[in-house]
């Protein structure tokens, strides 16, 4: 046999035994089908999985593999969040990023709504009426299924634009579970131009119990967490406030997941309600939305409610203290 017959059949055996490749095509261009990246692998190559803590390798623990990690398989109510794979074209998707990110890119059909649009010219949280135009001139209607999702997900901006859509009794709202850049890395659609939906008519059914009034804060009936910086905590509170950093349910830029956000809350007493404040609605919804995940009955407050609330109770020509004085007892929570 000549070298050259010997090369030959060399270079057939190894055709004859190389890996059979599946046909298909993981481009980013087209049109977007939910169907095809519910259940491929966009991009990477690779299971989309969301902020996972452990390898996200597929497979049998039985055959000596690990299984991927399900972050919100981790939440006592992971109901209310969405993992990037389940998004669907069907979701109406809410960027609600207050800077210039939406016009540099956004999740492809995303709506634009900053969540200082929930806000008045003071800071305050708008009128139901003022909030329900806002959506509804949006072309959100409270029977759509919303995903809603910032720039940076630890900002607290998506969490508090889910606390007033819960408020007014949005039938279905989700968070998304991972920011913009994991999107991206996933492979998953996105694209620069501005989507504008058809104005419509917002319809709220306002939960009140979403948001915590002065006489109930006073009442003594629930735990009173204070996520203020420590400093402002130390100069006045609400007596027998808990004070707790909002950067503790936070890990890289993610929530944490269940088992560190369990240990983070295990002071806190799971039968008895909570109540969450500070002067900074992103702040206190990031924390109360961790202790919706987690299963606690949470509603929100606001020191500006509680400060204009005891300097009506002073009588004229004295200084109210707007809390507690600094030298008396507090509670510091979640320093793990």
């Amino acid at each position: 046999m000549t070298k050259f017959n010997t090369i030959g059949i060399l270079m057939l055996s190894v055709i004859a035994f190389a890996p059979v490749v599946e046909a298909g095509c993981s481009c980013s261009g087209g049109t977007w089908d939910p169907s095809a990246f519910l259940n491929s692998e966009l991009g990477t190559g690779q299971p989309v999985h969301s902020g996972s803590e452990h390898d996200s390798s597929a497979g049998d623990s039985g055959n000596g593999t690990q299984k991927p990690f399900d972050r919100v398989a981790s939440f006592p109510n992971g109901a209310i969040f969405k993992a990037m794979k389940s998004v669907s074209s069907s979701d109406v998707v809410m960027d609600v990023s207050n800077g210039n990110s939406y016009a540099s890119s956004h999740i492809k059909n995303a709506v634009h709504i900053p969540s200082k649009d929930f806000l008045n010219g003071e800071g305050n949280l708008k009128t139901d009426e003022e909030l329900a135009k806002v959506l509804g001139d949006a072309g959100v209607s409270r029977d759509d299924s919303i995903v809603l999702y910032a720039g940076k997900e630890s900002s607290g901006e998506a969490e508090f634009a889910f606390l007033v859509l819960r408020y007014l009794g949005q039938k279905d709202v989700l968070l998304l579970d991972g920011s913009l850049a994991d999107w991206k890395a996933a492979g998953l659609p996105e694209e620069t131009s501005e989507n504008i939906l058809p104005g419509t008519e917002y319809g709220p059914m306002v939960k009140p119990k979403v948001m915590a009034d002065y006489e109930y804060v006073k009442s003594g009936q629930a735990q009173i967490i204070d996520v203020r910086p420590f400093v402002e905590f130390g100069k006045g509170r609400i007596p027998g406030s808990i004070a707790f950093d909002p950067s503790n349910v936070i890990k890289g830029d993610k929530i944490k997941t269940g088992a560190d956000l369990s240990t983070v809350f295990d002071r806190l007493d799971k039968e008895k309600p909570i109540v969450v404040y500070s002067d900074d609605y992103s702040r206190s919804a990031l924390v109360w939305y961790a202790l919706q995940l987690m299963g606690y009955e949470a509603s929100l407050y606001t020191w500006e409610d509680w400060k204009a609330h005891k300097a009506a109770d002073v009588p004229t020509g004295t200084t109210p203290a707007g809390g507690d004085a600094v030298g008396s007892k507090y509670t510091k929570l979640g320093t793990t």
